[in-house]
């Protein structure tokens, strides 16, 4: 048993070290949605740059306690600039639709060819997620590789 033990906590450990070396540039990060006006509930962005040679990033966008229906998931990207004024460009990633408690769930993959004239580039980003209600991330500081 102590055995079993050891060697699950090794194993462990080894998975946590390799997804932390993912990318030593830009960590993943967890980014909250807040509701705009009175929209009810709230969400999450997770940013992960994997920076691989199929998935250079991956997305998760979760919404909790929000108006049911379906959503558009849009990310806003200032390429010139660390605090989104400027120049942007306004993509959409995901469809995301709630359950009828509000809660939903969507993720988008993209690969090194999505992130072409981005890359090596230091960028200011949010997202909004506009349906039924609307929600918003603040603004936040992107490192790409």
């Amino acid at each position: 048993m102590r055995l079993i033990v050891i060697a699950s906590t090794v194993v462990v450990a080894l998975i946590l070290a390799a997804g932390a070396a993912a990318d030593s540039v830009y960590h993943s990060t967890r980014i909250p949605l807040r509701g705009v006006g009175d929209a009810p509930g709230g969400g999450t962005v997770v940013n992960i740059h994997a920076n691989g040679p199929v998935v250079y990033a991956h997305e998760v966008y979760l919404l909790n306690h929000a108006e049911p229906g379906i959503y558009q998931v849009m990310i806003h990207i200032y390429p010139a600039s660390q605090d989104c004024t400027g120049e942007v460009l306004d993509l959409p990633t995901a469809t995301l639709e709630t359950n009828a408690d509000g809660n939903g769930r969507a993720d988008v993959k993209f690969t090194p060819t999505d992130a072409d004239g981005l890359r090596g580039l230091t960028v200011s980003a949010f997202w909004t997620v506009e349906g039924p209600a609307s929600y918003t991330t603040d603004c936040t500081v992107i490192t790409l590789d």
